[in-house]
This record gives C-alpha cells, sequence and structure tokens, in this order.
C-alpha cells in the first residue's frame, strides 16, 4: 500500500486505473484523486525491507453540490481525458481532465442516485464509429438504463 488510511478524510469507496496505467483515480467523498504511481520492482536482498515504491496526488477534484460520489467513469483502454462523476445529489457531472476542471453538470439524472455509469470504450471484437465514443450509459436502482451523448448531455 502507499497511502495510509491518514491520508484520507473518509473511505475510498472507488478506484481504477487510467489513461492507460498511467494514473490512479479513486473516489473519496464527495471528490475524487488523480494519482501518479512508481513501482519499484528492483530485487536487492539487503534493502528489500525499504518502500521504494511511490505514489504521489496530482490533483483532487470535487464534485459540486453532494456529499458522496456513487459512481465514477474513466476510459483506461485508450487516452480519454473525460472522467464521468455521479453523486449522492442525483447529479452527474463531467469532467476533463486535459483542463482539469468540470465542464458541465447535469442534475436529476435519475430519481435516485446512479450507481453505475459506463462508457463506450469499443471493442476488438468490431470497428465503431468515432461518434459512438461519445455514448455513455447510467443507471440507478428502479429506475432503469438512461443511454447519453456527450456531445449534446441529453
Amino acid at each position: 500500500a502507499f497511502q495510509g488510511k491518514e491520508k484520507f478524510h473518509k473511505t475510498v469507496r472507488f478506484a481504477q486505473f487510467y489513461f492507460i496505467d498511467t494514473f490512479i483515480l479513486l473516489c473519496c467523498g464527495a471528490e475524487f484523486h488523480l494519482l501518479s504511481f512508481h513501482l519499484d520492482t528492483t530485487k536487492d536482498d539487503l534493502k528489500r525491507y525499504k518502500q521504494r515504491s511511490v505514489c504521489k496526488l496530482v490533483q483532487k477534484f470535487p464534485m459540486a453540490s453532494t456529499t458522496e460520489i456513487t459512481s465514477l467513469s474513466a476510459v483506461n483502454d485508450f487516452y480519454s481525458h473525460i472522467v464521468l462523476t455521479a453523486g449522492s445529489n442525483r447529479a452527474l457531472e463531467v469532467f476533463d481532465l486535459n483542463a482539469g476542471c468540470s465542464t458541465a453538470v447535469i442534475p436529476e439524472v435519475h430519481t435516485r442516485s446512479v450507481h453505475q455509469i459506463c462508457q463506450n470504450k469499443g471493442s476488438s471484437f468490431s470497428a465503431q464509429q468515432p461518434e459512438a465514443y461519445n455514448l455513455f450509459m447510467t443507471t440507478a436502482a428502479g429506475d432503469g438504463i438512461k443511454l447519453w451523448d456527450l456531445r449534446t448531455l441529453r
């Protein structure tokens, strides 16, 4: 483990690799953290107990007016700068990590808090038009599935 419990003010609810395994994203309360990391895999019997792997905070991204992030989605399979988050306030927020900020908020996405966001990551078995990568889905308990387009946010 890179980070001790004292580094996070709330429970870490979700973590994933991001930007083709260059970074780690994790949710903590109403914000997500972008972390860089370096794993030291060298073998040295004399210094084997010394921790040389490091993980550093790059930036924190707070979600607007919510108490808890309930779902996060980011593509790791190819270079994508878009991160989608959903909060306990039933809103969905779009973050552009190239710009380093939130670019859109969609209030009341479902009648309940979103529990899953799924972005179109493509498939190695079929080709898609580039516009298809702008699609994502959200789902909430008892409220079905909704298909969204990043270009129109509808």
